[in-house]
């Protein structure tokens, strides 16, 4: 500890150098941690089996874009082990223009079962059985309602792009998951059924509230076994493993996300040993002094070590902080994006941090090792020769 005022004085000898190389670690530590949490919230466990609601979907085995007849709903419903059945049916539609900002999920359902499946959702404004009663009545997350400012009995017009029809929505319900995943619109599916006669009768997905973990462990099997040898085969599987299937669309994600991790963690590293090798170049004849005053070589070693590990540190330190500021907009970014499913797994996790300042020791030490060794190695001779 008697060499720390040394220390610091040092690191802070030239303050713009060092402002600057904490920020190139502070900004990629954001980063890492960003990325890091993603992949954790990959191998979470199903938020929907954690919470007792044991979710199943069931598909057209071949592609999201067929439908199934809406009769296997009734025959799914009849399962031991199968509390509720009702259907999504993917509406798609423009809201104002085609911009990123104004896409979000979209879904006609059967009113009637929906809340069955999804239990777990809550009422927040307006009354269900308004919802109920109104063939044009939409159900809205709160998220939506927050982000475009909507209120109860606001009208929302869907432009049909996968249905040849325009739907017009007045708001009377909202609600709010405990995930803080609320950003899709529900509508009655017999609003579109009304307006698109080839779509009576069919189906795009059936989501099932199994009884308990050993019926949704059961029941995949069970269902895509009656309908194997139909015209329209299914594939089963849990919500979370049918909602990674609209990430895996966009490739190995996992692989892209680690590979990023890897670049910024060596980008870092290189910014960080020039930083040290310029500086211990500076102190050539001054660590030749430090020799002579009695400074030993060991000790020459541990200061250099310690001025990077100090940025390091610093720079690792502040882009956690930052990183735990922003994460909430993270989550709530996400769960407007394609990968609105991880928003649920989202948040700060101790390992995440833990790893994000391993990082920053990790550069501090691999980028001042070399330039410390270097120092520590030249002899009082050769330090007072040469002029930095």
């Amino acid at each position: 500890m008697k060499f720390l005022p040394l220390i610091l004085k040092n690191v802070f000898r030239k303050k713009t150098r060092t402002f600057l190389t904490v920020g190139s670690i502070v900004l990629p530590l954001f980063v890492i941690c960003t990325l890091g949490t993603i992949l954790r919230a990959f191998d979470r466990p199903d938020p929907a089996a954690t919470r007792g609601m044991f979710r199943l979907v069931t598909r057209h085995k071949v592609s999201l874009t067929n439908f199934m007849p809406l009769a296997y709903q009734e025959k799914i419903r009849q399962l031991p082990g199968v509390q509720a059945a009702t259907n999504f049916n993917w509406f798609g539609g423009i809201y104002k223009d085609g911009s990123a900002k104004n896409i979000f999920a979209r879904f006609s359902v059967e009113p009637e079962s929906f809340l069955q499946v999804f239990d777990d959702a809550s009422i927040v404004q307006g009354d269900i059985k308004d919802w109920l009663g109104d063939r044009t009545g939409a159900l809205v997350g709160k998220n939506l309602m927050e982000k475009y400012g909507w209120k109860l009995g606001d009208k929302v017009v869907l432009k049909g792009n996968i249905f040849p029809v325009d739907v017009e929505l007045t708001i009377r319900a909202v609600y709010f998951l405990p995930d803080g995943t609320s950003a899709t619109c529900f509508f009655h599916r017999k609003y579109v059924e009304e307006a698109v006669p080839f779509f009576k009768g069919l189906v795009g997905t059936v989501w099932i509230k199994a009884a308990d973990r050993a019926a949704a462990e059961r029941l995949p099997g069970e269902i895509d076994a009656m309908f194997e040898n139909s015209p329209y085969p299914t594939k089963t599987e849990t919500e979370k493993a049918f909602q990674m299937t609209f990430v895996s669309m966009m490739g190995n994600v996992k692989f892209l996300l680690t590979s990023i991790a890897t670049i910024v963690v060596f980008v870092i590293l290189l910014i960080a040993a020039n930083t040290m090798a310029m500086t211990a170049r500076e102190r050539v004849t001054e660590l030749a002094v430090f020799r002579t005053l009695g400074f030993t070589r060991e000790a020459i070693l541990g200061l250099m070590l310690a001025e990077s590990l100090v940025i390091a540190v610093c720079g690792g330190l502040l882009g956690l902080g930052v990183f735990a500021l922003l994460e909430p907009g993270l989550k709530r970014g996400l769960s407007f994006s394609p990968m609105a499913n991880l928003a649920a797994s989202v948040q700060i996790y101790p390992q995440i941090l833990a790893l994000g300042f391993g990082v920053a020791v990790f550069v501090g030490v691999v980028a001042g090792i070399i330039p410390a060794v270097r120092s520590a190695r030249r002899s009082i001779v050769d330090g007072l020769r040469q002029v930095a």
